[in-house]
Protein backbone atom coordinates (compact mmCIF):
# COMPACT_ATOMS: atom_id res chain seq x y z
CA UNK A 1 0.00 0.00 0.00
CA UNK A 2 2.05 2.69 -1.48
CA UNK A 3 1.28 5.81 -3.06
CA UNK A 4 2.78 8.48 -5.36
CA UNK A 5 2.34 11.95 -7.37
CA UNK A 6 3.59 12.89 -10.48
CA UNK A 7 3.10 16.74 -11.41
CA UNK A 8 4.38 19.48 -14.21
CA UNK A 9 3.24 22.13 -11.47
CA UNK A 10 6.10 21.62 -8.43
CA UNK A 11 4.48 22.34 -4.38
CA UNK A 12 4.93 24.53 -2.61
CA UNK A 13 5.01 22.69 0.53
CA UNK A 14 4.21 19.24 2.34
CA UNK A 15 0.26 19.90 2.43
CA UNK A 16 0.12 17.55 -0.72
CA UNK A 17 1.43 14.87 1.05
CA UNK A 18 -0.20 14.86 4.57
CA UNK A 19 -3.18 12.11 3.61
CA UNK A 20 -1.80 10.34 0.86
CA UNK A 21 1.28 9.63 3.34
CA UNK A 22 -0.22 7.39 5.26
CA UNK A 23 -0.19 4.61 2.69
CA UNK A 24 3.51 4.58 3.17
CA UNK A 25 4.99 5.46 6.56
CA UNK A 26 8.00 3.36 5.71
CA UNK A 27 9.75 5.92 3.30
CA UNK A 28 9.14 9.45 1.89
CA UNK A 29 11.14 10.58 -1.34
CA UNK A 30 10.24 13.58 -3.56
CA UNK A 31 12.60 14.47 -6.54
CA UNK A 32 12.67 16.91 -9.26
CA UNK A 33 14.03 15.83 -12.77
CA UNK A 34 13.68 17.73 -16.23
CA UNK A 35 11.30 20.36 -14.54
CA UNK A 36 8.63 17.00 -13.38
CA UNK A 37 8.17 16.49 -9.28
CA UNK A 38 7.91 12.75 -7.88
CA UNK A 39 7.04 12.00 -4.40
CA UNK A 40 6.36 8.63 -3.44
CA UNK A 41 5.62 6.81 0.47
CA UNK A 42 6.62 3.59 0.86
CA UNK A 43 4.73 0.10 2.41
CA UNK A 44 7.70 -1.98 2.77
CA UNK A 45 6.34 -5.12 2.27
CA UNK A 46 9.38 -7.33 2.39
CA UNK A 47 11.59 -5.56 4.86
CA UNK A 48 14.42 -3.89 2.78
CA UNK A 49 13.51 -2.50 -0.14
CA UNK A 50 14.27 -0.05 -2.88
CA UNK A 51 13.24 3.08 -2.96
CA UNK A 52 10.91 4.87 -5.36
CA UNK A 53 10.97 6.91 -7.10
CA UNK A 54 13.18 4.54 -9.15
CA UNK A 55 15.62 6.31 -11.85
CA UNK A 56 17.58 4.52 -14.13
CA UNK A 57 21.84 5.29 -14.04
CA UNK A 58 21.21 7.49 -17.08
CA UNK A 59 18.27 9.28 -15.71
CA UNK A 60 16.18 8.65 -18.49
CA UNK A 61 13.28 6.81 -16.63
CA UNK A 62 11.55 7.02 -13.61
CA UNK A 63 9.38 5.01 -12.19
CA UNK A 64 6.80 4.60 -9.28
CA UNK A 65 4.30 2.19 -8.95
CA UNK A 66 1.49 1.04 -5.84
CA UNK A 67 0.79 -2.69 -4.95
CA UNK A 68 2.26 -5.77 -5.65
CA UNK A 69 3.57 -7.55 -8.60
CA UNK A 70 2.47 -10.87 -8.09
CA UNK A 71 4.15 -12.22 -11.80
CA UNK A 72 7.68 -10.76 -10.57
CA UNK A 73 10.06 -13.21 -10.93
CA UNK A 74 11.83 -14.50 -7.02
CA UNK A 75 15.53 -13.58 -8.13
CA UNK A 76 14.59 -9.39 -8.52
CA UNK A 77 15.30 -7.95 -5.37
CA UNK A 78 12.67 -5.85 -6.23
CA UNK A 79 9.09 -5.33 -8.01
CA UNK A 80 10.32 -1.72 -9.44
CA UNK A 81 13.45 -3.08 -11.08
CA UNK A 82 11.90 -5.98 -12.70
CA UNK A 83 9.13 -3.16 -13.89
CA UNK A 84 12.13 -1.32 -15.71
CA UNK A 85 13.22 -4.74 -17.35
CA UNK A 86 10.31 -5.52 -18.52
CA UNK A 87 9.95 -2.27 -20.22
CA UNK A 88 13.14 -2.14 -21.61
CA UNK A 89 12.16 -5.31 -23.75
CA UNK A 90 8.17 -4.40 -24.32
CA UNK A 91 8.02 -0.80 -23.89
CA UNK A 92 3.95 0.40 -23.32
CA UNK A 93 3.21 -2.97 -23.71
CA UNK A 94 4.84 -4.70 -20.76
CA UNK A 95 1.12 -4.51 -18.44
CA UNK A 96 -0.48 -6.60 -20.15
CA UNK A 97 2.57 -9.08 -19.25
CA UNK A 98 1.55 -8.29 -15.33
CA UNK A 99 -0.19 -10.23 -12.91
CA UNK A 100 -1.11 -8.13 -9.85
CA UNK A 101 -2.65 -5.36 -8.40
CA UNK A 102 -1.43 -2.15 -9.17
CA UNK A 103 -1.37 1.41 -10.12
CA UNK A 104 1.77 2.44 -12.06
CA UNK A 105 3.53 5.42 -13.48
CA UNK A 106 6.78 5.15 -15.76
CA UNK A 107 8.51 8.42 -17.29
CA UNK A 108 10.53 7.89 -20.44
CA UNK A 109 11.87 10.74 -21.31
CA UNK A 110 14.35 9.34 -24.10
CA UNK A 111 10.81 9.17 -25.87
CA UNK A 112 9.40 12.15 -24.19
CA UNK A 113 6.27 10.22 -22.90
CA UNK A 114 4.94 8.90 -19.93
CA UNK A 115 2.99 5.68 -19.64
CA UNK A 116 0.64 4.97 -16.66
CA UNK A 117 -2.07 2.19 -15.99
CA UNK A 118 -4.18 0.42 -13.43
CA UNK A 119 -4.86 -3.06 -12.91
CA UNK A 120 -7.62 -4.78 -14.13
CA UNK A 121 -10.50 -4.11 -12.15
CA UNK A 122 -8.86 -1.21 -10.68
CA UNK A 123 -8.02 -2.12 -7.25
CA UNK A 124 -5.40 0.97 -6.74
CA UNK A 125 -6.60 4.21 -6.81
CA UNK A 126 -4.87 6.57 -9.29
CA UNK A 127 -6.27 10.30 -10.52
CA UNK A 128 -5.64 13.03 -13.45
CA UNK A 129 -5.72 16.37 -12.56
CA UNK A 130 -5.65 19.03 -15.40
CA UNK A 131 -5.44 22.92 -15.52
CA UNK A 132 -4.61 24.97 -19.06
CA UNK A 133 -1.00 22.92 -20.10
CA UNK A 134 -0.54 21.54 -16.59
CA UNK A 135 -1.29 18.10 -15.62
CA UNK A 136 -0.47 15.57 -12.84
CA UNK A 137 -1.40 12.17 -11.98
CA UNK A 138 -1.73 11.19 -8.19
CA UNK A 139 -3.30 8.12 -5.96
CA UNK A 140 -5.49 10.51 -4.47
CA UNK A 141 -7.58 13.35 -5.15
CA UNK A 142 -6.21 15.41 -2.22
CA UNK A 143 -2.81 15.94 -3.58
CA UNK A 144 -4.02 17.25 -6.84
CA UNK A 145 -6.49 19.63 -5.32
CA UNK A 146 -3.93 21.02 -2.93
CA UNK A 147 -1.67 21.18 -5.93
CA UNK A 148 -4.40 23.50 -7.76
CA UNK A 149 -5.79 20.96 -10.38
CA UNK A 150 -9.46 21.44 -11.06
CA UNK A 151 -10.08 18.97 -13.55
CA UNK A 152 -9.47 15.77 -11.91
CA UNK A 153 -11.01 12.15 -12.01
CA UNK A 154 -9.78 8.56 -11.48
CA UNK A 155 -8.12 6.81 -14.75
CA UNK A 156 -10.41 3.76 -15.80
CA UNK A 157 -9.36 0.34 -14.46
CA UNK A 158 -7.82 -2.52 -17.39
CA UNK A 159 -6.80 0.58 -19.04
CA UNK A 160 -3.10 1.99 -19.99
CA UNK A 161 -2.43 5.63 -21.41
CA UNK A 162 0.22 6.81 -23.29
CA UNK A 163 0.73 10.16 -22.47
CA UNK A 164 2.75 12.42 -24.78
CA UNK A 165 4.87 15.12 -22.34
CA UNK A 166 4.25 17.70 -24.62
CA UNK A 167 0.74 17.36 -25.21
CA UNK A 168 0.48 16.66 -28.83
CA UNK A 169 -0.37 12.98 -28.38
CA UNK A 170 -2.70 10.98 -25.52
CA UNK A 171 -3.39 7.21 -26.31
CA UNK A 172 -5.46 5.38 -24.25
CA UNK A 173 -5.76 1.55 -24.55
CA UNK A 174 -7.37 -1.89 -23.24
CA UNK A 175 -4.70 -3.62 -21.06
CA UNK A 176 -6.91 -7.60 -20.67
CA UNK A 177 -9.44 -9.18 -22.68
CA UNK A 178 -10.86 -12.24 -21.31
CA UNK A 179 -12.09 -15.27 -22.88
CA UNK A 180 -15.88 -15.12 -22.46
CA UNK A 181 -17.07 -18.61 -24.24
CA UNK A 182 -18.63 -20.75 -21.38
CA UNK A 183 -17.62 -24.56 -21.65
CA UNK A 184 -16.35 -25.99 -18.21
CA UNK A 185 -18.59 -28.22 -16.04
CA UNK A 186 -16.79 -28.72 -13.44
CA UNK A 187 -15.09 -26.30 -10.46
CA UNK A 188 -11.27 -27.76 -9.91
CA UNK A 189 -9.66 -25.36 -11.71
CA UNK A 190 -12.08 -22.76 -9.92
CA UNK A 191 -10.56 -23.99 -6.94
CA UNK A 192 -7.54 -24.16 -8.08
CA UNK A 193 -7.16 -20.66 -9.24
CA UNK A 194 -8.46 -19.75 -5.89
CA UNK A 195 -5.47 -21.30 -4.00
CA UNK A 196 -3.04 -19.96 -5.98
CA UNK A 197 -4.33 -16.52 -5.76
CA UNK A 198 -4.69 -16.80 -1.97
CA UNK A 199 -1.29 -17.99 -1.50
CA UNK A 200 0.68 -15.42 -4.18
CA UNK A 201 -1.38 -12.57 -1.59
CA UNK A 202 0.31 -13.83 1.37
CA UNK A 203 3.84 -14.43 0.09
CA UNK A 204 6.87 -12.26 0.81
CA UNK A 205 5.25 -10.21 4.11
CA UNK A 206 7.09 -8.42 6.51
CA UNK A 207 3.73 -8.29 8.26
CA UNK A 208 1.12 -11.41 9.13
CA UNK A 209 -2.05 -10.98 6.94
CA UNK A 210 -5.67 -10.97 8.21
CA UNK A 211 -8.95 -11.54 7.35
CA UNK A 212 -12.44 -10.11 8.59
CA UNK A 213 -14.43 -13.32 9.47
CA UNK A 214 -18.00 -13.17 9.19
CA UNK A 215 -20.23 -16.47 8.94
CA UNK A 216 -20.84 -15.90 5.07
CA UNK A 217 -19.34 -16.89 1.69
CA UNK A 218 -16.52 -14.73 1.08
CA UNK A 219 -14.25 -14.27 4.16
CA UNK A 220 -14.99 -18.10 5.11
CA UNK A 221 -13.84 -19.39 1.48
CA UNK A 222 -10.16 -16.87 2.21
CA UNK A 223 -9.61 -18.29 5.68
CA UNK A 224 -10.72 -21.78 4.74
CA UNK A 225 -7.43 -21.65 1.98
CA UNK A 226 -5.01 -20.39 4.25
CA UNK A 227 -5.80 -23.18 6.37
CA UNK A 228 -5.51 -25.47 3.85
CA UNK A 229 -2.49 -24.43 2.40
CA UNK A 230 -1.33 -24.19 6.29
CA UNK A 231 -0.54 -20.35 5.81
CA UNK A 232 -0.42 -18.19 8.69
CA UNK A 233 -3.10 -15.51 9.25
CA UNK A 234 -5.21 -13.31 12.01
CA UNK A 235 -8.76 -13.61 11.82
CA UNK A 236 -10.81 -10.67 13.01
CA UNK A 237 -14.43 -10.91 13.86
CA UNK A 238 -17.46 -8.64 15.36
CA UNK A 239 -19.08 -10.27 17.98
CA UNK A 240 -22.85 -9.60 17.67
CA UNK A 241 -23.59 -9.60 14.06
CA UNK A 242 -23.07 -13.17 13.39
CA UNK A 243 -24.51 -16.67 13.31
CA UNK A 244 -23.33 -18.11 16.76
CA UNK A 245 -23.30 -21.02 15.50
CA UNK A 246 -21.40 -20.86 12.39
CA UNK A 247 -19.03 -18.34 13.60
CA UNK A 248 -18.08 -20.24 16.47
CA UNK A 249 -16.86 -23.34 14.06
CA UNK A 250 -15.03 -20.89 11.94
CA UNK A 251 -13.48 -19.65 15.08
CA UNK A 252 -12.68 -23.26 16.45
CA UNK A 253 -11.06 -23.85 12.89
CA UNK A 254 -9.04 -20.91 12.89
CA UNK A 255 -7.34 -21.22 16.63
CA UNK A 256 -6.88 -25.29 15.18
CA UNK A 257 -4.92 -24.46 12.56
CA UNK A 258 -2.96 -22.90 14.98
CA UNK A 259 -3.99 -18.94 14.09
CA UNK A 260 -4.80 -16.72 16.09
CA UNK A 261 -8.67 -15.51 16.33
CA UNK A 262 -9.64 -12.03 17.59
CA UNK A 263 -13.14 -11.24 18.45
CA UNK A 264 -14.58 -7.75 19.23
CA UNK A 265 -17.99 -6.94 21.00
CA UNK A 266 -19.32 -5.10 18.66
CA UNK A 267 -20.49 -2.82 21.36
CA UNK A 268 -16.63 -1.68 21.43
CA UNK A 269 -16.57 -0.11 18.21
CA UNK A 270 -18.06 3.39 18.87
CA UNK A 271 -19.36 4.97 16.15
CA UNK A 272 -18.26 8.63 16.31
CA UNK A 273 -14.74 7.36 17.63
CA UNK A 274 -14.18 5.54 14.59
CA UNK A 275 -16.01 8.53 11.89
CA UNK A 276 -13.65 10.98 14.17
CA UNK A 277 -10.77 8.48 12.96
CA UNK A 278 -11.47 8.69 9.24
CA UNK A 279 -12.89 12.12 9.25
CA UNK A 280 -8.76 12.98 10.12
CA UNK A 281 -7.34 10.74 7.61
CA UNK A 282 -9.11 9.91 4.84
CA UNK A 283 -10.22 12.32 2.20
CA UNK A 284 -14.34 11.98 1.23
CA UNK A 285 -14.86 10.60 -1.62
CA UNK A 286 -18.83 10.31 -2.86
CA UNK A 287 -19.26 7.36 -4.94
CA UNK A 288 -21.92 6.69 -7.08
CA UNK A 289 -23.69 3.14 -7.78
CA UNK A 290 -25.35 2.57 -11.43
CA UNK A 291 -26.50 -0.52 -12.71
CA UNK A 292 -26.31 -1.97 -16.62
CA UNK A 293 -29.39 0.49 -17.84
CA UNK A 294 -27.31 3.81 -16.69
CA UNK A 295 -29.56 4.44 -14.25
CA UNK A 296 -27.83 6.33 -10.70
CA UNK A 297 -28.90 4.25 -7.84
CA UNK A 298 -26.93 5.29 -5.14
CA UNK A 299 -25.48 9.25 -5.76
CA UNK A 300 -22.89 10.96 -3.20
CA UNK A 301 -22.79 8.91 0.03
CA UNK A 302 -19.99 10.09 1.82
CA UNK A 303 -18.07 7.46 3.42
CA UNK A 304 -17.78 9.52 6.78
CA UNK A 305 -21.70 7.81 7.06
CA UNK A 306 -21.05 4.59 5.48
CA UNK A 307 -21.50 1.88 8.09
CA UNK A 308 -19.58 -0.20 6.75
CA UNK A 309 -16.36 1.74 6.15
CA UNK A 310 -16.71 2.44 10.01
CA UNK A 311 -16.69 -1.21 11.05
CA UNK A 312 -13.64 -1.71 8.51
CA UNK A 313 -11.48 0.75 9.98
CA UNK A 314 -12.40 -0.78 13.61
CA UNK A 315 -11.52 -4.24 11.99
CA UNK A 316 -8.21 -3.00 10.81
CA UNK A 317 -6.83 -0.63 14.00
CA UNK A 318 -7.72 -3.93 15.99
CA UNK A 319 -5.61 -6.24 13.48
CA UNK A 320 -2.88 -3.25 12.97
CA UNK A 321 -2.28 -3.45 16.58
CA UNK A 322 -1.72 -7.17 16.27
CA UNK A 323 0.75 -6.66 13.38
CA UNK A 324 -1.29 -7.65 10.74
CA UNK A 325 -0.07 -5.29 7.02
CA UNK A 326 -2.11 -7.22 4.97
CA UNK A 327 -6.32 -6.96 4.82
CA UNK A 328 -7.41 -10.25 2.61
CA UNK A 329 -10.73 -8.85 1.56
CA UNK A 330 -13.54 -10.58 -0.13
CA UNK A 331 -14.48 -7.63 -2.74
CA UNK A 332 -15.01 -8.28 -5.66
CA UNK A 333 -17.11 -11.62 -5.27
CA UNK A 334 -21.06 -10.24 -4.88
CA UNK A 335 -19.93 -8.20 -8.15
CA UNK A 336 -18.16 -10.68 -10.26
CA UNK A 337 -20.10 -14.12 -8.79
CA UNK A 338 -23.04 -13.69 -7.70
CA UNK A 339 -24.41 -9.80 -9.14
CA UNK A 340 -26.36 -8.89 -5.96
CA UNK A 341 -28.66 -11.80 -6.66
CA UNK A 342 -29.83 -15.33 -7.67
CA UNK A 343 -32.15 -16.96 -10.03
CA UNK A 344 -33.44 -13.43 -11.57
CA UNK A 345 -34.19 -12.07 -7.94
CA UNK A 346 -32.09 -8.82 -7.75
CA UNK A 347 -31.34 -8.65 -3.29
CA UNK A 348 -30.54 -4.75 -4.19
CA UNK A 349 -31.82 -2.59 -6.99
CA UNK A 350 -28.04 -1.99 -8.25
CA UNK A 351 -27.93 -6.01 -9.20
CA UNK A 352 -28.10 -6.01 -13.24
CA UNK A 353 -29.98 -9.42 -14.18
CA UNK A 354 -30.49 -10.88 -10.75
CA UNK A 355 -27.97 -13.41 -10.77
CA UNK A 356 -29.22 -15.26 -13.51
CA UNK A 357 -26.42 -15.72 -15.82
CA UNK A 358 -26.83 -15.96 -19.52
CA UNK A 359 -26.52 -19.21 -21.33
CA UNK A 360 -24.64 -16.75 -23.88
CA UNK A 361 -21.94 -13.77 -22.19
CA UNK A 362 -21.69 -11.89 -25.52
CA UNK A 363 -23.39 -8.26 -25.02
CA UNK A 364 -23.75 -9.21 -21.40
CA UNK A 365 -20.24 -8.74 -19.98
CA UNK A 366 -18.49 -6.98 -18.83
CA UNK A 367 -21.72 -5.61 -16.75
CA UNK A 368 -21.35 -2.27 -14.76
CA UNK A 369 -19.99 -3.65 -11.66
CA UNK A 370 -17.12 -5.87 -13.29
CA UNK A 371 -15.42 -2.35 -13.77
CA UNK A 372 -17.78 0.24 -11.88
CA UNK A 373 -20.04 1.07 -10.34
CA UNK A 374 -20.02 -0.90 -7.12
CA UNK A 375 -16.64 -2.91 -8.09
CA UNK A 376 -15.33 0.61 -8.38
CA UNK A 377 -17.20 1.99 -5.43
CA UNK A 378 -16.37 -0.58 -2.63
CA UNK A 379 -12.64 -1.18 -3.52
CA UNK A 380 -12.66 2.96 -3.30
CA UNK A 381 -13.74 2.64 0.44
CA UNK A 382 -11.84 -0.22 1.23
CA UNK A 383 -8.32 1.33 -0.10
CA UNK A 384 -9.07 4.47 1.71
CA UNK A 385 -9.80 2.77 4.88
CA UNK A 386 -6.92 0.70 5.23
CA UNK A 387 -4.86 3.07 3.65
CA UNK A 388 -5.49 5.23 6.76
CA UNK A 389 -3.83 2.59 8.85
CA UNK A 390 -0.85 2.27 6.94
CA UNK A 391 -2.17 -1.65 5.65
CA UNK A 392 -2.45 -2.83 2.29
CA UNK A 393 -5.81 -3.87 1.36
CA UNK A 394 -5.57 -7.01 -1.44
CA UNK A 395 -8.29 -8.84 -3.05
CA UNK A 396 -8.19 -13.24 -4.14
CA UNK A 397 -11.46 -13.00 -5.67
CA UNK A 398 -10.38 -10.38 -8.21
CA UNK A 399 -7.57 -12.33 -9.59
CA UNK A 400 -7.56 -12.97 -13.18
CA UNK A 401 -6.93 -16.32 -13.53
CA UNK A 402 -10.04 -16.57 -11.18
CA UNK A 403 -11.97 -14.71 -12.91
CA UNK A 404 -11.61 -16.06 -15.79
CA UNK A 405 -12.05 -19.86 -14.76
CA UNK A 406 -15.64 -18.25 -13.63
CA UNK A 407 -16.32 -17.12 -16.53
CA UNK A 408 -15.30 -20.05 -18.61
CA UNK A 409 -17.95 -22.04 -15.89
CA UNK A 410 -21.29 -22.90 -18.36
CA UNK A 411 -24.53 -20.66 -16.89
CA UNK A 412 -26.02 -24.07 -15.76
CA UNK A 413 -22.64 -24.32 -13.34
CA UNK A 414 -22.71 -20.95 -12.69
CA UNK A 415 -27.04 -20.84 -11.70
CA UNK A 416 -26.63 -23.64 -9.43
CA UNK A 417 -26.71 -22.21 -6.19
CA UNK A 418 -25.99 -18.80 -4.26
CA UNK A 419 -22.86 -18.28 -5.39
CA UNK A 420 -22.35 -21.82 -7.03
CA UNK A 421 -18.18 -21.93 -6.99
CA UNK A 422 -17.64 -20.04 -3.33
CA UNK A 423 -20.59 -22.45 -2.27
CA UNK A 424 -18.50 -25.51 -3.75
CA UNK A 425 -15.34 -24.52 -2.30
CA UNK A 426 -16.51 -24.48 0.93
CA UNK A 427 -17.95 -27.55 0.40
CA UNK A 428 -15.04 -28.81 -0.48
CA UNK A 429 -13.12 -27.48 2.09
CA UNK A 430 -15.50 -29.03 4.74
CA UNK A 431 -15.74 -25.20 6.13
CA UNK A 432 -19.28 -23.92 7.98
CA UNK A 433 -20.93 -21.29 5.73
CA UNK A 434 -24.39 -19.12 6.85
CA UNK A 435 -26.33 -20.60 3.19
CA UNK A 436 -28.29 -18.11 1.30
CA UNK A 437 -27.68 -14.83 2.84
CA UNK A 438 -25.79 -11.79 1.99
CA UNK A 439 -23.80 -10.77 5.34
CA UNK A 440 -22.19 -6.99 5.02
CA UNK A 441 -21.13 -4.91 7.64
CA UNK A 442 -22.63 -2.76 9.08
CA UNK A 443 -24.19 -1.70 13.02
CA UNK A 444 -27.24 -2.85 14.65
CA UNK A 445 -29.80 -0.53 15.84
CA UNK A 446 -28.45 -0.75 19.18
CA UNK A 447 -25.15 0.49 18.64
CA UNK A 448 -26.36 2.78 16.03
CA UNK A 449 -29.99 4.83 16.52
CA UNK A 450 -30.16 5.98 13.27
CA UNK A 451 -29.78 2.45 11.65
CA UNK A 452 -33.20 0.59 10.13
CA UNK A 453 -34.17 -2.25 11.08
CA UNK A 454 -33.81 -5.15 7.90
CA UNK A 455 -36.44 -6.44 6.38
CA UNK A 456 -36.76 -10.34 6.89
CA UNK A 457 -36.98 -12.39 3.48
CA UNK A 458 -40.25 -13.44 2.22
CA UNK A 459 -41.43 -16.61 1.92
CA UNK A 460 -41.04 -16.65 -1.85
CA UNK A 461 -37.57 -15.51 -1.45
CA UNK A 462 -36.64 -17.95 1.19
CA UNK A 463 -37.93 -21.07 -1.20
CA UNK A 464 -36.23 -19.41 -4.09
CA UNK A 465 -32.89 -19.44 -2.11
CA UNK A 466 -33.81 -23.40 -1.03
CA UNK A 467 -34.44 -22.49 2.41
CA UNK A 468 -35.61 -25.66 4.58
CA UNK A 469 -37.67 -25.39 7.44
CA UNK A 470 -36.21 -26.89 10.70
Amino acid sequence: MCSFLFSSLPPANDDFNRIMSLRGPDHTQGITINGYFFCHNLLSMRGDFVGQPFVSDDEKIVIMFNGEIYSCPDDYESEVRYLHDLYKEHGGALFSKLDGEYAIIIADFENNVLHVARDCFGTKPLFFGARGGAFGFASYRDPLTVLGFDEIRPLKPNHSVEYALDGTNVVERETYAFNIAQFKTGLDDWCEAFDRSVAKRVKHLRGGPFVGLSSGYDSGAIAASLIAQNKDFLSVTVEGREDPDIIGARLSAVRGSGNQAVVIPETDLVVEDLRGWLQNRVEDQPYFIVNDDGERLEAGKSIFKDNAALILSGVCGRAKKEGALVYLSGSGADEIYADYGHGGHKFFAHSNFGGLFPNNLLGRFPWASVFGSTQAAYLSKEEMVAGSFGMEARYPFLDLAVVQEFLNLTAEVKNSEYKSVIRGYLRRRDFPVKENVKIGFGFTKENNPKAKKKKKLSTKLKRMLGYKKR
